[in-house]
């Protein structure tokens, strides 16, 4: 026998068992008939009942409303996974560069790259016969100029820029969500991102 309580909790769900045990339901319960299909909201539901052949049996169970779950544990995970996610993108894209190899687009090789770069400035000035060595993903080492190193540099920070700035306006999205509809309704995308070429 499934049973369900006739008064609802503070939160609108009523309490329910379900026993072979159960003769005839306890005061303030009421039987659910086995042919009586149970909304998706149970035990989110509204419900009537009347006593018949002397045992209290629900009549109607009607679609209640379930309580908007606790959205800040939420939206606090969600966040941190788009942070993430922005790290493995940048690691599995590197961007392509007009000799044809792919160089890294990582915070950790940007920050070797503007330090070589920086070191370089100080070392020398912007001179055209002043060459660096650079790296692609693919090990591929080659000599730059200072001023085609800088290009590079400069590709990636926008390629970079364009990325993190899309992953700020959806978690500032996430953030300004007020229900679960409109948490689920954002969906960050890294690949929709159009960067400068």
């Amino acid at each position: 026998m499934k049973i369900i309580e006739l008064s609802a909790l503070s939160n609108g769900a009523h309490r329910n068992m379900e026993s072979s045990a159960w003769l005839a339901p306890p005061e303030g319960w009421a039987m659910i008939p086995e042919e009586m299909a149970l909304p998706d909201t149970y035990p989110f539901v509204g419900v009537e009942a009347e006593e018949i052949d002397g045992v209290m049996t629900v009549t109607a169970l009607t679609p209640g409303a379930p309580p908007e779950p606790d959205l800040d544990p939420i939206k606090a995970q969600r966040i941190a996974q788009s942070k993430v996610d922005l790290a493995a993108y940048l690691e599995d894209h590197p961007i392509q560069w007009t000799d044809g190899e792919y160089y890294s687009i990582t915070a950790e090789k940007q920050q070797q790259l503007t330090g070589k770069l920086m070191a370089a400035i100080m070392a020398q000035s912007m001179s055209t016969d002043y060459h660096l060595t650079w790296n692609s993903t693919g090990d591929v080492c080659r000599e730059w100029t200072l001023q085609d190193l800088s290009a590079l540099a400069f590709a990636i920070d926008a390629r970079v820029t364009a990325l993190v700035s899309y992953q700020q306006t959806q978690e500032v999205a996430m953030r300004d969500a007020a229900t679960l509809d409109e948490l689920d309704a954002i969906a960050v995308d890294y690949d929709s991102v159009e960067v400068p070429a």
